[in-house]
């Protein structure tokens, strides 16, 4: 750490000597008649950084700045005239910014993004047809314990009757480092499957009915139990749509947002005589 505090402190030294008639500050590099200053790297590194981070962000930074401006200098020298002309693109995408900044601005402060319930079930009952299950949704456990713990062969003697919850739970609470329960609620397969370890063959052997997942590692043994199976194409549980159907209402609302005030900008314009056709 005090190799890098000692590299900054005479890089600014060595530097601060060269910028004698400047009002800029400390220059940190030059390429050809143009200089990158000191403070134009404020704001460049993150809160609570270390020294050795902050000189290596920095001379990324300015190794950055330099190939730029070398880059420039060929693309000023090279381009034909008709190439470097790029005024009207400058504006346009300025003016293309500012409004998509002012837009995202409103949005921000005036768009009401609570979604209630009702207005998701609502939608959910109105659109039978169009909410289908892509991926395979299931409903069970899912317990990672260490590779140590004993008893593991309850877990799956626990599912070949009817599901012990009172066991299972109890089971988890002494030796589970992570157990999750959704009996009565439906999640995506494949996001559970990533619980599992990388390589895994639990990943593609999931069974398409109720059953067993089990996988082991080095540390850990894995067990998800499936008491419900839904295949791709079924109509998507509710609990499952939310999501999604909460998605759609509010990327309407932006859209009607916009639209409308679009309408009373222009209406405004108009009506202040400040736009006129030609």
């Amino acid at each position: 750490m005090q190799k890098y505090l000692v590299f900054i402190i005479i890089l600014v030294t060595v530097l601060s000597c060269n910028s004698a008639g400047t009002n800029r500050g400390e220059p940190v590099a030059r390429v050809y008649s143009n200089y990158l200053y000191r403070q134009d790297l404020e704001g460049i590194f993150p809160a609570n950084i270390t020294p050795a981070d902050s000189a290596r962000i920095a001379s990324n930074y300015i190794d950055k700045w330099v190939r730029n401006q070398l880059f420039l200098r060929l693309a000023e020298i090279n381009l034909p005239e008709e190439e470097k002309n790029l005024d009207k693109q400058i504006a346009n995408y300025r003016t293309t910014l500012l409004v998509h900044k002012y837009q995202h601005y409103l949005l921000g402060q005036k768009l009401d993004s609570l979604v209630t319930m009702r207005e998701i079930e609502e939608y959910y009952n109105n659109h039978v047809n169009n909410l289908l299950l892509e991926r395979p949704a299931i409903r069970g456990v899912f317990l990672k314990v260490p590779a140590d713990a004993p008893n593991r062969e309850q877990l799956t003697g626990m599912f070949t009757g009817a599901l012990d919850m009172t066991h299972i739970e109890s089971y988890a609470n002494r030796y589970a480092k992570r157990f999750l329960t959704f009996t009565d609620t439906w999640m995506y397969a494949d996001d559970l499957l990533r619980e599992f370890p990388a390589g895994s063959t639990a990943r593609s052997n999931l069974p398409q009915s109720a059953g067993q997942v089990t996988a082991s590692d080095h540390n850990f043994f894995y067990f998800m139990g499936i008491t419900e199976y839904m295949p791709p194409g079924e109509r998507m549980p509710l609990s499952v749509a939310a999501r999604k159907i909460k998605n759609i209402i509010i990327n309407r609302r932006k859209i009607q947002f916009l639209n409308e005030l679009e309408k009373s900008v222009m209406n405004e314009g108009l009506d202040k005589n400040s736009v006129q056709y030609f």
